[in-house]
């Protein structure tokens, strides 16, 4: 729903506890950045399969953390990875591959090469994780394809069926570490990836700074709310209840192809019941050039000023004022937009804060309404 622009300040939280079976979709309305976000957020363990077009790949992860990476695109195995880097001989490689064939239960091959050649395993490890930085960083210029996630026990992440050419860390590499120097590498003639450490240091710094802070708290327990299996149609009133955290006043919009129709509300100057039914009867069009348009094409979220557009000014009549600064968001489920929830902070001046997190729940949220209809 989110492009990686905004994904970095959404990766310094860290949730237990909420689901995300049956993870699956396209790539067009949930890019590889938000995917890993959310197993990291859930700190689960398992396999995400990816393919566009001729081309596919995996990701291994333990307990939220990157242990493993494959693709058709980089075919290469760690003998030649290790060959191509002087580490290891093509003899040394395939009296490896031999003695690991005769083992039971199956040995990683970087192990045997450390043992058999006195390879020190933190310059196997340099060089499994520069791969597998480089195999991710390409997931994320897959903007079309399909994804699904498999949980899997920790315990058969080393097999050879998993991991067929042993690209495997024994310390996984931080998923949100990995979207956020993915926003700034760049991939040079040779495939190398350079970024600017100190940067990205400080940036990863900023975002754990983060971690204890009440919208972590408050991320956790909506997350919680919404695992609950008989949520049902209680998911908008839980949005509401969320929006009602950050802002002082939201709508939620059904989307019926270019038309919004008014469904819910908190916040609204007049008594409850009366905003409620003005809510209800409120339909107008999302019409081209519109902020409501862009939120709806795009499926991202859009923070800005409120324009001059029919739609616009009809809102901005109904709310009796318009704010510096509104957050659209989409909704989105089985790869559809289905609803659109619109907040600001008026009469307040100033922008949006701690709506980060509440992009989180909305994935989420879309998620778990796809699998209750």
């Amino acid at each position: 729903m989110v492009g990686i622009g905004s994904q970095a300040a959404k990766l310094s939280l860290s949730v237990r506890g909420f689901s995300i079976m049956g993870l699956e979709g396209c790539l067009e309305d949930l890019g590889i950045a938000e995917i890993l976000q959310i197993i990291s957020l859930s700190k689960k363990s398992g396999k995400l399969s990816l393919r566009e077009g001729e081309d596919s790949g995996t990701i291994s992860f333990v307990d939220g953390q990157v242990v493993q990476a494959a693709s058709t695109y980089y075919p290469e195995t760690l003998g030649q990875l290790l060959k191509k880097a002087g580490v290891v001989s093509e003899n040394q490689i395939e009296a490896a591959l031999g003695k690991q064939q005769m083992l039971e239960p199956h040995q990683p091959l970087g192990a045997l090469l450390s043992d058999s050649c006195q390879i020190a395993p933190e310059v196997i490890e340099e060089i499994v994780e520069r791969q597998i930085e480089k195999i991710v960083f390409n997931f994320f210029t897959w903007s079309k394809g399909k994804f699904s996630f498999q949980l899997g026990d920790p315990s058969v992440i080393g097999t050879a069926l998993l991991n067929p050419f042993d690209l495997l860390l024994d310390k996984g590499l931080s998923s949100h570490r990995l979207v956020v120097k993915g926003e700034h590498f760049a991939v040079g003639s040779e495939g190398e990836v350079a970024v600017d450490e100190v940067a990205l240091e400080s940036e990863i710094q900023q975002f754990e700074d983060r971690l204890e802070g009440q919208s972590l708290t408050l991320l956790r327990g909506m997350l919680a709310e919404l695992d609950n299996p008989y949520i049902g149609g209680g998911i908008i009133m839980l949005i509401l209840r969320y929006a009602s955290e950050l802002m002082n006043r939201a709508i939620v919009f059904d989307v019926r192809g270019r038309q919004l129709v008014g469904v819910g509300q908190f916040g609204l100057t007049s008594s409850s019941s009366a905003a409620d039914e003005i809510v209800r009867k409120l339909r107008f069009e999302a019409e081209p050039g519109s902020l409501f348009a862009r939120a709806l094409q795009d499926k991202d979220v859009v923070y800005s000023k409120l324009n001059d557009s029919s739609s616009e000014k009809t809102l901005i009549k109904l709310l009796g004022g318009a704010a510096d600064e509104v957050f659209l968001a989409p909704l989105v489920s089985d790869g559809r937009t289905v609803a659109l929830i619109y907040g600001d902070n008026y009469p307040e001046s100033g922008p949006i804060g701690e709506a980060r997190e509440f992009e989180v729940f909305l994935t989420q949220a879309g998620f778990k309404m796809e699998q209750a209809l």
